[in-house]
C-alpha cells in the first residue's frame, strides 16, 4: 500500500496528491566514541554521545560494554579498624588504617603489621606511634615510601618493608620534619605542605637535595628551604589544598588559584625555587585527585575536572577543563556534599595507565556514615588515538585505590581490599563482591567476610552489575517524516540478559501518571529527585540476550529475542512503532560479559501533511 504526499499547491492552485511508496530502511550505530554527554540538550546529539552511561565502559575500539566487576583480595579487619588509603610499593600493597596502624599485603593478600605503637615504642627513644586520623597521603623518593597524615611526624618504609620516623641521619632526629598532609617527589626534592597550624596554611616545605630527611634547620650541607605562598596567591584562600607535578613544573593548588613553579633553581648558593605568574579561577578541591598523566595533570576543583596545558610559543603552564560534556552531574554531585572538608579528606582518584582510565571518585555525604555511594566519574583519555571519553560508574563506597606496576586496580572499602576485574589479564570479573553476598551453588549465603572468595568469572559470588545507557534523540536525517519500526539487531558479544526500550517525539510521562501530587502545598513524588526530573514513557520494550543465543524466544519461544536477531519473519512486527524522534536505552543487571557492536534497526518511511 503506498503512502501519499499531500502538497498545497498543484498546478491550478488547487491541492495534488503524489503517491510515494514506503521502503525499508536501516539505520546503524557502530560508533559510541563520544561517551557520556550531561551538558548538551540531546535533540542536537550525534548518535556517538549517550545522555546516561551508567556503569558502562567505552573500549579503544569503540564498543561499549558493562564496566569490570570486583572480587575481595583482602581482609585487614586483623589490624586495621578501616583504611584511609592504600599505595602499591616494591610488590607490596601498603595500607594506613583510621587507627594509625600500617600493614603490608603480599601478592597472595596476606596481611602483616609494619607499624603500631608496639612496632613505634621498640624504636631508640621509645617514640608513640601514630594517632588515630582522616587522611594519609603518599610519596616515592629514592626507592623509600613516605607517608605524611597532618597530625603526626611523616613515616619512612623502606626497600624492606620496614617502617619507622622519617629522620635526618647526619642528626639521627626528626625535630625539623614538617607535620604535613601533603607530600609529593619532584625530581631532586621532597615537599611537604598542608600544615594544620594556625598561620602555616600557606606554607611550602621543600627538602635538601636528594634526601627525604633532611630539612630546614638540620645539619649542613643543607639547601632545604620554606616559603610562605600565600602572598602569590591572587584572590581567595591562601591554605595550600593539594600538591601536583607536570613535566618539570611543580603545582601548588590552592582554592580559587593554581601556582606553578620550578625546583632546582639557585642564585649564587642559595636554593632560590621560581614560581611563575599564579592561574586564577581554577583551583583544587582535594589532593588525592590530583593524577600525573603523561604530558598532563589532571584534578577536581569546585566546577569541573581540570587539566594542565603547556602553551605553544611561551611554554607557560594554563589550565582547560576537561569535563565539559559532564559538569552538570559533577557540580550535582560536588553540592551533596556540604562540607569542604569532606570533599578534601574523602574525594580521591586514580590513574589506571592500562585502560587510560582517570578515575575520580565523589562522595555523596559529609561522613564515611552518611555516604551510601561513592560516585566515579571515569574519564577514558589517549592521547595516541585522540581519545576522551567520560563515563559514571556507580554502586560503589570505596575509600581509597592504587595501581600496580602489574596494571591491577586495587579499591579499599572499610578494611577490606577488593581487586578490578582486567580483561587484558585474563581475569574478567562480571559481578561486584558485597560482603556477604557470597553464594553457595544453591544461592545459600556464605555467613561471614571470608566465604567463597571467587577467582574466576565462573564462580557465583557477588551481586549483578546494574547498568544504564540512554542514546539521545534521532530523527535520522529525515525529521519530518514518519517512520514505522519494523526490527532491531544487536551486535554484541557476551550472554547477559539486558532491556531495549525505545521512546518517540519526545514524549514524558504525564505527573499524575507518576504518583506525583500536591498535599497541603506539600511537594509528593515518588523519587528522591522531585518535579523536575522527566521521566520517559517507552514506547517499545523487549528483552535481549546477548552473543549467539539461538532466535527469538530461548525457552519455547518465551520473552527474549537471542543475540538481538529474530529468526522468524512474523516476530519483526514486534517491534512496532511510528514516530518522528526516537532514543533507545538499554539497561539491565550484569553478571556475565556483554559487549555491544553496533545496533541497527530497520524502519519504513510513512508520509508527512501539509
Amino acid at each position: 500500500m503506498a503512502d501519499t504526499f499531500l502538497f498545497p499547491q498543484g498546478p491550478r492552485g488547487r491541492s495534488q496528491q503524489v503517491s510515494r511508496r514506503s521502503v525499508m530502511l536501516n539505520a546503524t550505530i557502530r560508533d559510541f566514541s563520544g561517551g557520556w554527554n550531561s551538558s548538551d540538550n540531546d535533540l542536537n546529539l550525534s548518535s556517538k554521545y549517550a545522555v546516561k552511561l551508567e556503569n558502562i565502559q567505552n573500549s579503544i575500539d569503540n564498543t561499549n560494554s558493562i564496566r569490570p566487576g570486583t572480587r575481595k583480595f583482602a581482609d585487614t579487619s586483623e589490624y586495621l579498624d578501616d583504611i584511609i588509603n592504600v599505595i602499591y610499593y616494591n610488590t607490596f600493597l601498603i595500607a594506613v588504617g583510621a587507627n594509625g596502624k600500617v600493614v603490608k599485603v603480599d601478592a597472595n593478600g596476606i596481611v602483616s603489621l609494619i607499624w603500631d605503637d608496639n612496632i613505634a615504642s621498640s624504636l631508640a627513644g621509645s617514640p608513640l606511634g601514630w594517632a588515630t586520623t582522616s587522611f594519609v597521603s603518599f610519596a616515592i623518593f629514592n626507592g623509600d615510601l613516605i607517608i605524611c597524615n597532618g597530625i603526626n611526624k611523616p613515616l619512612i618504609v623502606d626497600n624492606n618493608l620496614q617502617c619507622s620516623f622519617l629522620k635526618d641521619l647526619a642528626d639521627n632526629s626528626n625535630a625539623n620534619t614538617p607535620i604535613a598532609r601533603f607530600v609529593l617527589s619532584v625530581g631532586r626534592y621532597l615537599i611537604m605542605a598542608g600544615s594544620l597550624v594556625a598561620g602555616e596554611e600557606d606554607l611550602l616545605y621543600i627538602s635538601a637535595t636528594d634526601t627525604s630527611g633532611t630539612w630546614l634547620g638540620d645539619s649542613g650541607p643543607n639547601d632545604a628551604v620554606n616559603l610562605n605562598l600565600g602572598s602569590r596567591v591572587p584572590s581567595g584562600d591562601s591554605t595550600i589544598k593539594g600538591l601536583g607535578r607536570f613535566r618539570d613544573n611543580v603545582m601548588i593548588m590552592f582554592d580559587n588559584a593554581i601556582l606553578p613553579g620550578t625546583l632546582g633553581s639557585f642564585v649564587e648558593s642559595d636554593h632560590v625555587p621560581q614560581f611563575n605568574d599564579a592561574i586564577e579561577n581554577v583551583g583544587s578541591i582535594s589532593h588525592r585527585s590530583i593524577q600525573t598523566i603523561s604530558e598532563d595533570m589532571m584534578f577536581a576543583d569546585s566546577s569541573g575536572v581540570g587539566s594542565a596545558n603547556r602553551a605553544l610559543f611561551t611554554g607557560s603552564v594554563t589550565s582547560t577543563r576537561a569535563s565539559q560534556l559532564i559538569d552538570p552531574d559533577y557540580r550535582q554531585q560536588i553540592g551533596l556534599v556540604s562540607s569542604i572538608v569532606a570533599l578534601e579528606d574523602r574525594a580521591w582518584s586514580l590513574w589506571d595507565n592500562h585502560s587510560d582510565n582517570y578515575m575520580l571518585f565523589l562522595p555523596n555525604g559529609n561522613t564515611k556514615e552518611t555516604t551510601t555511594e561513592t560516585r566515579c566519574f571515569v574519564y577514558k583519555n589517549n592521547r595516541a588515538l585522540k581519545k576522551a571519553v567520560w563515563s559514571d560508574w556507580r554502586n560503589w563506597n570505596f575509600s581509597s585505590g592504587c595501581v600496580s606496576t602489574l596494571k591491577r586496580v586495587f579499591f579499599t572499602e572499610d578494611a577490606l581490599i577488593y581487586i578490578l576485574g582486567e580483561e587484558h589479564e585474563g581475569d574478567n570479573i562480571y559481578k561486584d563482591y558485597e560482603r556477604d553476598q557470597e553464594m553457595f551453588d544453591d544461592n545459600t549465603p556464605y555467613d561471614d567476610y571470608t566465604g567463597f572468595t571467587p577467582h574466576s568469572n565462573n564462580s557465583d559470588s557477588g551481586v549483578p552489575i546494574p547498568f544504564d545507557w540512554e542514546f539521545p534523540w534521532s530523527d535520522n536525517n529525515q525529521r519530518f517524516l514518519t517512520k514505522n519500526s519494523r526490527y532491531i539487531n544487536f551486535d554484541t558479544v557476551g550472554e547477559n540478559k539486558f532491556t531495549s526500550q525505545m521512546f518517540i517525539d519526545n514524549i514524558y510521562l504525564d505527573r499524575a501518571d507518576r504518583g506525583e501530587d500536591f498535599v497541603e502545598d506539600v511537594l509528593k513524588f515518588d523519587d528522591d529527585l522531585g518535579w523536575d526530573v522527566d521521566v520517559l514513557d517507552p514506547t517499545l520494550e523487549l528483552d535481549f540476550e546477548g552473543g549467539t543465543a539461538p532466535g527469538y524466544g530461548n525457552d519455547g519461544f518465551g520473552d527474549t529475542f537471542g543475540g538481538g536477531r529474530p529468526t522468524r519473519l512474523e516476530q519483526l512486527y514486534a517491534w512496532n512503532s511510528s514516530y518522528k524522534l526516537n532514543k533507545f536505552r538499554l539497561s539491565g543487571d550484569g553478571t556475565k560479559e556483554l559487549k555491544f557492536v553496533s545496533i541497527s534497526y530497520g524502519y519504513l518511511t510513512g508520509s508527512i501533511r501539509r
